[in-house]
Order: C-alpha cells, then sequence, then structure tokens
C-alpha cells in the first residue's frame, strides 16, 4: 500500500485532497485486482478512472498555478503531459488476459512512484518560490534550518553558500560573459548535492529511520532537476532563466529541510 504522509502535503487545500484521493484510488485498484482477479474489462475500467481523475488534478492544479502566477508552471505542464502519455501509451484492448494484469501491475506502480517523484520534487513547490527567495537575507543559514546533526547541518550551510555564490555571479553587472564561471559552480553545486544526499542517506540508514525511502524519492527528484539544466538553450534569456532556477533551488532547499530533514532524528 502506497502512503500520503505529511512529507507529500503541499499546503494547499484543494490540491492535497486531490493527491490523498489519487494515492486512494491507485491503492484501491491494487486490492481489487487482488481480490478479483485482473480481467481486461477490470482493468481497462480501473485505468481509465484513474486517468480521467489525474487529467482532471491536474487541470485544477494548472489552474491555480496560472491564478498565482507560479514560475514552475510549464514544468508542471510537461510532466502532467509526460504522464500522460505514458498511461496512454498502454493499450489494453491489445492485450491477452495475462498480458493485461501485468500491465495493470507496472502502471499501478508507475503511477504511486511518479506521483511521489513528482509531488515531492515539483507540487510542494507550489506558490513558494516568491516568498523566501525575495528576503534580503535569504542565502543565511540560520538557526531555524538547523537539524541538531551536526553532518548535515555543515552540509546545508556551504549548499546555502553555493546557492548564494551562484547568485552574485548572476548578479555582477560587470561582467559581461558570466557563463564559464556560472558553469562551474552548478556543477559544484550538484557535485556537493550529490555527495550530501548520499551522506545524509547513510546516516538515515545507521538509525533505521522510517522516512529513508521518501527522502530518497525528494533527493532523486532534486538531482533530476539539476541535471536538467542547460544553459546552450536559454541564451536570449539567460539571465532570467538563471534567477528564476536560483529562486527554485533556494525555495526547494528551505522546504526540504524544514518539512523533512528537521524530522530526522539525532542519534
Amino acid at each position: 500500500m502506497y502512503r500520503f504522509t505529511e512529507d507529500c502535503l503541499t499546503g494547499i487545500e484543494t490540491i492535497d485532497e486531490e493527491h490523498r484521493r489519487l494515492f486512494q484510488l491507485i491503492n484501491e485498484s491494487i486490492e481489487l485486482l487482488k481480490e478479483n482477479g485482473a480481467s481486461k474489462v477490470i482493468v481497462k475500467n480501473l485505468l481509465k478512472e484513474l486517468r480521467e481523475y489525474a487529467g482532471t488534478h491536474f487541470a485544477h492544479e494548472e489552474a491555480y498555478m496560472e491564478q498565482i502566477k507560479d514560475l514552475e508552471l510549464p514544468r508542471q505542464r510537461k510532466e502532467h503531459a509526460q504522464f500522460a502519455a505514458k498511461v496512454d501509451s498502454y493499450k489494453i484492448a491489445d492485450l491477452t488476459e495475462e498480458e493485461s494484469s501485468q500491465a495493470a501491475q507496472e502502471l499501478l506502480s508507475f503511477m504511486a512512484k511518479w506521483l511521489y517523484r513528482h509531488i515531492l520534487g515539483s507540487d510542494t513547490m507550489i506558490g513558494k518560490m516568491t516568498s523566501e527567495s525575495k528576503k534580503e537575507d535569504a542565502f543565511a543559514f540560520t538557526d531555524q534550518y538547523r537539524t541538531g546533526i551536526t553532518l548535515i547541518d555543515d552540509e546545508h550551510r556551504r549548499l546555502f553558500e553555493i546557492i548564494k555564490e551562484t547568485n552574485d555571479v548572476i548578479e555582477e553587472e560587470l561582467v559581461h560573459d558570466k557563463f564559464d564561471a556560472i558553469v562551474h559552480i552548478l556543477e559544484e553545486l550538484k557535485d556537493y548535492t550529490i555527495m550530501h544526499f548520499q551522506d545524509e542517506e547513510r546516516y538515515m540508514e545507521s538509525i533505521a529511520y522510517d522516512g529513508l525511502a521518501l527522502q530518497r524519492v525528494a533527493h532523486t527528484a532534486f538531482v533530476d532537476r539539476l541535471n536538467e539544466i542547460n544553459l546552450d538553450d536559454v541564451d536570449d534569456h539567460q539571465k532570467e532563466y538563471l534567477e528564476e532556477l536560483i529562486d527554485f533551488l533556494l525555495a526547494w532547499l528551505i522546504n526540504h529541510i524544514l518539512k523533512m530533514d528537521k524530522l530526522i532524528p539525532v542519534k
């Protein structure tokens, strides 16, 4: 069974309720397949209901983001479209009974894992990129971010510093071509982030922390975002792209620390 936990809360009631309902539909589908077998008719109806509800949810989510002028809306639309294309690629009518059963299991697993990753990597950021990121002291690692775990706190502090260094270069007016410097710092950020996540996960393993699985999902989603950075594609709007990127990176890090990392027990 897949659990909708507090880590997945966005703080937006309608979105959270629809996410909760999606998890419920996935779990109900899994149970129904176990109890009654997986005939093509059952599989087709289950997947149709899930696909339609997901589509309705995506429409509501995008409308909300459009209303608040959320900078992440284009990315959300892209991810939603990719999800829909994956689900629609399963042509249940063309499969045998046995094939449809296997396809249903694969698709339900994909839906659940995608949903966790999408919520923790993208949805929890809805409406948050204009609050913390514009404060004068936004890059300061303050006491509110401390977990009490020395290694994790030290590495979080360094992540704040690297993001600030990137922002400083972006905002430096006297440097005409900052491309190489920015690429270098972003590579450092990615490498350091990966190292930090590995250290953090090893610590959680050492204390048998039950939140490790969701932490890994969130970490993977963030690293994927770093891997997607491609400055070659944004030459004409490089500064705007980078400013939005810094907003996202800082807001995601703050949200992740406050909602997830501060729950990690100190051994």
